[in-house]
């Protein structure tokens, strides 16, 4: 008898057939390919939020975005953050052009692209 029973299979496969699984193009999702857990088969999303989800016809179910990103081959950036010296966490509030211009300029870190504005701002000093 193994010692895990209960660890369900779960496979990605990019080029996988999706619309077996959905017919409806979610205009907020990428389709992906398929996605495998268990016994269950559908097709494999990534929504606006950039969460992975299995769709099956109508029905969406988020998966354990840890074991996509493992299938995929893409860090979890788990860990604790790295830190700047004398940095300190705080919270802005920006309407979502300036987000998406955020997010561009730090190539998908906001923080980064913050900082990146305000130095040019700056003139660089």
């Amino acid at each position: 008898m193994s010692g895990h029973q209960n660890r369900e299979r779960f496979s990605v496969n990019l080029a996988g057939n999706w619309r077996l699984y959905t017919n409806i193009v979610r205009p907020t999702c990428d389709m992906l390919g398929t996605v495998t857990q268990d016994s269950r088969v559908g097709a494999l999303a990534r929504t606006g939020a950039d969460i992975y989800v299995m769709i099956n016809a109508d029905m969406i179910t988020s998966l354990d975005q840890r074991r996509v990103k493992a299938a995929l081959g893409i860090s979890n950036n788990a860990g604790k953050p790295a830190t700047l010296d004398g940095g300190r966490k705080v919270n802005v509030y920006l309407d979502a052009e300036s987000l998406e211009r955020a997010e561009a300029l730090g190539q998908g870190n906001i923080s980064a692209g913050i900082r990146s504005a305000l130095l040019a701002a700056s003139g660089g000093r």
